[in-house]
């Protein structure tokens, strides 16, 4: 089995580890990515952007509510699979273009699990990675809450 070799090595493609790969790919640095899901990470694709049209029927609900009956005639409603495909404009083509962005730059993109099979080579899909150095930047678990209706919280 052939192993390929790189300077750096990112795991995860939001964007700490995108922008660090466009840095060293840009310094001279033979570069390679490695996401398990879809390439754009949390905010582009389940985080930031598809929050904020989320947020922004919401605070169009909640105005309209408290101005229902301070000149404005009627209320408003939220039709939720408009609103999921309208969302999706945002983010549907951000794995396509992200991965499509990435190549052009002359960074290597590679889809699946990465596993460390040594302290300078990582597996994916059987195919192993060598790097001299390693950016782990595929997000963090959020620590819960110990507050009352914890159960009830969802995190992106």
């Amino acid at each position: 089995m052939m192993t390929k070799k790189y300077d750096l090595i990112v795991i995860g493609t939001g964007s700490a580890g995108s922008i660090t790969a466009a840095k060293c790919n840009k310094a001279g640095w033979n570069v390679a990515m490695v996401d398990d899901r879809p390439f754009g990470g949390t905010c582009a694709l389940r985080g930031c952007d598809p929050k904020k049209v989320l947020h922004g029927a919401a605070e169009l609900i909640d105005w309209n509510k408290r101005m229902v009956k301070n000149g404005v005639p009627s209320e408003v409603s939220i039709n939720w699979k408009d609103l999921m495909n309208f969302k999706r404009t945002f983010t549907d083509d951000v794995p396509e273009k992200k991965e499509e962005a990435l190549n052009k730059q002359g960074i290597d993109t590679y889809h699946g699990n990465a596993s460390f099979v040594s302290e300078d080579k990582l597996e994916v899909n059987k195919e192993v990675l060598e790097g001299s150095h390693f950016l782990i930047a595929s997000g963090a678990k959020p620590t819960p809450l110990p507050i009352k209706g914890e159960e009830h919280l969802t995190y992106s």
